[in-house]
C-alpha cells in the first residue's frame, strides 16, 4: 500500500499557515526574521515556491514534464538567489491570502497524484516533492519564534486553580478514605447516583481529562482539549452509571484507589501545562479543564449529605 502520510502533514502545515495568516495583525508583517527577511518576505517566499511547485505537479500529473531533476534542483536555488531581495518589495497586506491559496492549489494536486507517482518520487531527492510540508514548516517556525520574541511579556497567569485542585484532592482522599461498603451503596438523595456510582463518575472524568490534557500537548505547546457538546457528556454520564455501579460494589477498595488515583493524574498534569497554554480565556469560557475542584466539590458535597444524613 502506498504509503501517503505526507498529505497529512502537509493538511496541518496549510492549517498553520492558515492561521498565521488570519490572525497576524499588520505591524507583525515587518517583524525581523534577520538575514533581511521579514515576516512578510517569508510569507511571500513560501507562497512563490507553492505556486511554483503547483505549476511543475500540474504538468507532472498532465504528462509534460520532461525536464531533469537535478537540473531544475540546479535552477531553483538559483531562483531562490535571484528572487530574495524581490520578497520585501511585495505589497504586504497580499502575501499571506496569496501564500495560502497557493499552499491550497498545491496540496491538492498532490493529493490527486497516482500511487504510481507518489513511489516515484519517495525516498529520492526529488521526494520534497511531495513533503511540501518541510519547507513550508520551516518558515513557519522561524516566524513564530520571531513573533513570540517580538511579544510583550504576558502579565503571569493566576494559577490559584492549582491550589483548589489540591485542597479538593485532599478532600476527597480524606473522604474515601472514611466509607465503608454500606457506604457506597447509598443513594445521594437526589434521585439520581449513589456514592459508589459518585465515585466511579469523578475517576472516570479525570481520568478521561488526562487523555485529552496528553493528546492537546501532544498536537503543540499551547494547544487546550477539544470543546465536548454537553449532549455528549450527558450520554456518558447516562451510560456509564451501571458500570460505576458493578466497580464500586465488587471491589470498593479500588474504587477509591482509583478515583484518588485519577484526581492525583490529572491535577498533576494541570499543574505542569505550560505559560504557552491560553489558561486565562480558558478559566473564563471553560474553567473545569484546569479547576478540578469545580466538579469534584460539587459532587464531594453531594456523598457527604448522603453519608452524614445516614449516619446520623
Amino acid at each position: 500500500m502506498t504509503d501517503r502520510s505526507f498529505q497529512l502533514a502537509n493538511d496541518r502545515s496549510r492549517e498553520r499557515l492558515a492561521c498565521l495568516v488570519e490572525t497576524l495583525r499588520p505591524a507583525q508583517l515587518a517583524v525581523d526574521l534577520g538575514g533581511g527577511w521579514t515576516v512578510a518576505s517569508a510569507i511571500a517566499h513560501t507562497g512563490f515556491w507553492d505556486r511554483w511547485q503547483a505549476a511543475r505537479w500540474t504538468e507532472v500529473l498532465a504528462g509534460r514534464w520532461s525536464a531533469d531533476d537535478e537540473s531544475v534542483i540546479a535552477a531553483e536555488h538559483l531562483a531562490n538567489v535571484a528572487l530574495d531581495p524581490y520578497w520585501a518589495g511585495v505589497a504586504a497586506e497580499r502575501v499571506g491570502p496569496l501564500a495560502l491559496d497557493a499552499a491550497t492549489e498545491l496540496d491538492a494536486l498532490i493529493a490527486a497524484a497516482p500511487d504510481a507517482t507518489v513511489e516515484a518520487l519517495a525516498g529520492t531527492s526529488s521526494a520534497y516533492l511531495l513533503n511540501r510540508h518541510r519547507h513550508r514548516d520551516e518558515h513557519l517556525d522561524q516566524i513564530e519564534r520571531a513573533l513570540a520574541a517580538d511579544r510583550p511579556a504576558a502579565a503571569p497567569v493566576d494559577r490559584s486553580f492549582d491550589a483548589r485542585n489540591e485542597a479538593s484532592r485532599a478532600r476527597l482522599s480524606e473522604f474515601l478514605g472514611g466509607l465503608s461498603r454500606a457506604d457506597l451503596a447509598l443513594s445521594r438523595g437526589d434521585g439520581s447516583w449513589t456514592v459508589g456510582q459518585t465515585i466511579g463518575h469523578l475517576a472516570f472524568w479525570d481520568r478521561f481529562l488526562a487523555a485529552r490534557w496528553r493528546s492537546a500537548m501532544a498536537a503543540g505547546p499551547a494547544e487546550q482539549p477539544g470543546a465536548m457538546p454537553h449532549e455528549t457528556a450527558d450520554l456518558i454520564n447516562d451510560a456509564l452509571p451501571p458500570t460505576w455501579l458493578t466497580f464500586a460494589s465488587s471491589s470498593p477498595e479500588a474504587a477509591v484507589a482509583e478515583a484518588i488515583e485519577a484526581a492525583q493524574t490529572v491535577d498533576r498534569l494541570i499543574a505542569g501545562l505550560p505559560q504557552t497554554v491560553p489558561m486565562e480565556i480558558m478559566l473564563a469560557e471553560r474553567p473545569a479543564l484546569l479547576d478540578r475542584s469545580i466538579h469534584r466539590n460539587e459532587h464531594l458535597d453531594a456523598m457527604l449529605r448522603a453519608v452524614s444524613a445516614h449516619r446520623r
